[in-house]
């Protein structure tokens, strides 16, 4: 699978969405929905080596390197990750006009 440049690209980066998701309970986000309507909750962890990534159902990850394409590097052809990434993206924008006082 080709990989391209989510369109129109992401506001937030990989650091930002990363440390967002590790500082919720148990380093998971709440029930987020993708682009093509399905639930779902990603995870922050970390490889045996210390890179971290977001984890996704079906064993999707993102790692920094992934972040903003449709498809991650991972096996032959990769795996879709923009349908997640684009709510994870919207989530932690949220976050910061949460925190942003009025």
């Amino acid at each position: 699978m080709p990989r391209h440049l989510l369109s129109p690209p992401l506001k937030s980066t990989f650091e930002h969405v990363y440390q967002a998701v590790a500082q919720q309970p148990n380093k998971r986000t709440p029930e987020l929905v993708t682009t093509g309507d399905v639930r779902f909750v990603a995870e922050a962890k970390e490889t045996t080596d210390r890179r971290r990534f977001v984890s996704l159902p079906h064993s999707n990850r993102i790692y920094e390197e992934d972040w903003g394409f449709t498809a991650n590097s991972m096996g032959k052809d990769g795996q879709r990750i923009g349908q997640y990434a684009v709510p994870l993206d919207e989530w932690v924008r949220s976050l910061e006009t949460e925190e942003t006082p009025s």
